[in-house]
């Protein structure tokens, strides 16, 4: 598979669109409208995986995000990976991610953080980040960005998340 790795661009959302990319993949028009505002002003890079004129995937790297510990830090974060279902464990994701840690070295950025969902579906994530070399960052587990207290009672949905470093 001949991966390219190029940045957004207006009409992108389109193909993204015509894309049945199972579950993960995500063509809502409003929120590609924010992703491309974010990138036009540097607020987020955001990256699409192409073979040929068919987009394989794409995902976020956001220089300032929400996370306050990779906040403060000065850690960017990987964010919304998606992969076609249909070309999903051929390095896709892989070639993503390294595009975005490469780009945060170039920036002088030391590490690169990334969140990690809890249930199920996050299992071939949660394995590619580990494999990657991905840690948990030692704050424990987060919910809609905030570290969550003991006995604390919250929804198993895509905002309980494990949020991961890798030194760069």
């Amino acid at each position: 598979m001949d991966i390219e790795i190029r940045t957004l661009e207006p009409g992108d959302r389109d193909r993204l669109a015509a894309v049945d990319g199972g579950n993960g993949w995500n063509a809502d028009p409003v929120l590609w409208a924010l992703y491309l505002a974010d990138h036009a002003i540097g607020r987020r890079l955001v990256v699409i995986a192409w073979e040929g004129l068919r987009p394989l995937g794409y995902g976020n790297l956001h220089w300032t995000p929400g996370y306050e510990p990779f906040r403060a830090a000065g850690i960017p974060e990987i964010n919304n990976l998606g992969v076609d279902v249909t070309v999903r464990n051929r390095g896709v994701c892989t070639a993503i991610i390294g595009h975005f840690e490469d780009r945060a070295r170039e920036a002088g950025r030391a590490v690169m953080g990334i969140g990690v969902g809890l249930y199920p579906d996050y299992g071939p994530a949660q394995r590619l980040y580990t494999k990657l070399g991905y840690r948990p960052d030692g704050r424990g587990i987060a919910y809609a960005e905030r570290t969550l207290a003991p006995m604390e009672t919250v929804r198993l949905d895509d905002d309980l998340v494990l949020w991961m470093t890798k030194p760069l």
